[in-house]
């Protein structure tokens, strides 16, 4: 048949409104589908379009077709890999003869009683590689007599043997690698942990410290609570570091095992077929895991040696500090979400799992978000305005609604206080209203003391004063006590005495150690001059 008459026929609309099953393609009035042998396409056969296939009435699908002839192919090898059932290679020729006016095409062997029929080459076929049958069964019967050879030849004992020993190497490869990479391991996590337990005492000392708003010099001796801070960062880096030195040698081990089962699937014909479902897809999940991570991690040290830089700069502030913290935190978080939502959505769509674009899908997904999770916007929308007006930072003490304890955690979504009694509280951004922060720039210690109603005024409130001077210029507290000359005086007369009442300005977060310090010295203090706390007054009448 001439090429171009085949070419010429008129196509007409393809079926719609039905789903394909995999590996078959559609062209025009024709479908498509691949025949395989050990796993490796040969060429693909063509069969008109189904429109129904719950109805097929006379039509043979081309998957229906495609499978009866891979089992052909698959019944001339062996089942076993011994010599007596084993066909040598040179002994197998493909043949091709007309029956009923169509190409068919034979397996002839030496073991073989009569020729064995492996597939017709019909109307369909060559209008889809548009040439004429003889000229497509001369095609296919040099493809199929060379891919068959090779096939006999790999199932041959010595092969085997072959295989095997490969196998067995690629086992021991396997194995040391994972060893020798077991061990880097537990040596970055001892690493890891002296570098968190470093962290952990320099976090315990920055907590100590007051906050500096004076510039850095460079000629300070005594280490100042930027200069903590400055090396807490690096410590974090550090951390930071071995941690993604961690992850990285976890990648390699996952990725030498997934190498060598994908080699090891490839080794053996029978399991070639198997080698993309069970390790070829979860090979390509793996990569795009590692890469979505790695870029993760990336971007992650960008952040960090930007903020090491803020950091050595002659005008940061421990304040600066704490809030520039706060931002990255929130920034890691955002940006993490964004990184790993894009390279989910990218892997599902080259998966062919998703329709459409990812800009498509984003939309849908905006859309869902939009109606069906209002309050996570509502979330997401507070979360940004307490960002933006600095309204409190990781480590300040605030009280929102009912609820107070140190801020551990903030992102976009939520933020998370300890309460006093080591309770972690969660609270969703769009329920905050009103907060109260206890240790932004300054505290205050707002104390009362209550004396006996007979006590001398005025020596009571010079103890006070006297007392908390004198605190504050103890070199064990002076770091932390800032100011006690706002407040001081005779807030309350009753019954049961006077209270007196001094305000203490502290470092943020210190004004509760410095009231217990300050109760415990002036009991000492009226102690020695014999002033007794506040009791109640009864007043006894004795009727005659």
């Amino acid at each position: 048949m001439p090429a171009d008459a085949v070419v010429q026929l008129p196509p007409l609309v393809p079926p719609s409104n039905h789903t394909l099953p995999a590996g078959v393609e559609q062209q025009g009035t024709l479908e498509t589908a691949p025949v395989k042998l050990d796993g490796k396409t040969l060429f693909r056969i063509a069969a008109p379009a189904v429109t129904n296939r719950s109805d097929l009435g006379t039509q043979v699908p081309v998957e229906v077709r495609a499978s009866q002839v891979e089992g052909n192919l698959q019944r001339l090898l062996p089942d076993t890999w011994s010599h007596e059932t084993a066909i040598q290679p040179a002994n197998l020729n493909v043949v091709v003869e007309t029956v009923n006016g169509f190409p068919v095409l034979f397996a002839e062997g030496a073991s073989f009683a009569q020729p064995r029929v492996i597939l017709t080459v019909t109307d369909a076929d060559a209008q889809y590689y548009g040439i004429s049958q003889a000229e497509l069964a001369s095609q296919w019967q040099d493809e199929l007599e060379q891919n068959l050879r090779q096939a006999l030849e790999i199932r041959q004992p010595e092969a085997l043997r072959q295989t095997l020993r490969t196998f067995f190497k690629v086992l021991i490869a396997t194995i040391s690698t994972s060893l020798l990479l077991g061990i880097t391991w537990m040596v970055l996590g001892r690493r890891e942990k002296a570098l968190r337990q470093q962290r952990h005492w320099q976090s315990s000392w920055l907590q100590t410290q007051p906050a500096s708003t004076e510039i850095l010099e460079a000629d300070q001796a005594t280490p100042s609570p930027t200069q903590g801070l400055i090396y807490f960062l690096s410590l974090q880096r550090r951390l930071q570091f071995v941690r993604f030195l961690r992850w990285l040698n976890f990648w390699v081990v996952a990725f030498t095992w997934a190498i060598g089962s994908a080699y090891v699937f490839r080794l053996f014909p029978q399991t070639r077929q198997l080698a993309r479902k069970l390790v070829i897809a979860p090979l390509v999940l793996l990569i795009a895991w590692f890469v979505i991570g790695l870029i993760n991690r990336l971007i992650d040290f960008t952040v960090d040696k930007f903020i090491q830089q803020l950091a050595e700069s002659q005008t940061l502030t421990q304040a600066n500090l704490q809030r520039i913290n706060t931002i990255t935190k929130v920034i890691k978080g955002v940006k993490a979400v964004l990184v790993y939502a894009i390279g989910v959505l990218l892997v599902l769509q080259w998966l062919e799992l998703v329709p459409g674009s990812v800009l498509a899908l984003g939309t849908v997904l905006a859309l869902v978000i939009s109606f069906a999770a209002q309050n996570l916007i509502r979330d997401l929308v507070n979360g940004f305005m307490i960002l933006l007006e600095d309204q409190y930072r990781i480590g300040d003490v605030v009280k929102i609604g009912e609820k107070s304890g140190l801020v551990e955690t903030f992102n976009l979504r939520i933020t998370q206080l300890r309460n006093p009694d080591g309770n972690l509280i969660t609270l969703p951004n769009s329920s905050i209203v009103e907060v109260e922060n206890f240790s932004r720039d300054w505290s205050r210690s707002d104390f009362r003391v209550e004396v006996a109603y007979d006590t001398d005024v005025d020596l009571a409130l010079a103890i006070v004063r006297n007392t908390a001077e004198t605190m504050a210029q103890d070199p064990d507290w002076q770091a932390h006590i800032l100011d006690t000359s706002e407040f001081l005086g005779v807030e309350h007369l009753s019954h049961q005495g006077m209270v007196i009442r001094i305000w203490v300005k502290t470092v943020p977060i210190q004004q509760w150690v410095v009231a217990m310090e300050l109760r415990r010295r002036l009991k000492k203090a009226f102690d020695l001059q014999g002033i007794r706390i506040g009791i109640p007054q009864q007043l006894w009448i004795q009727d005659n």
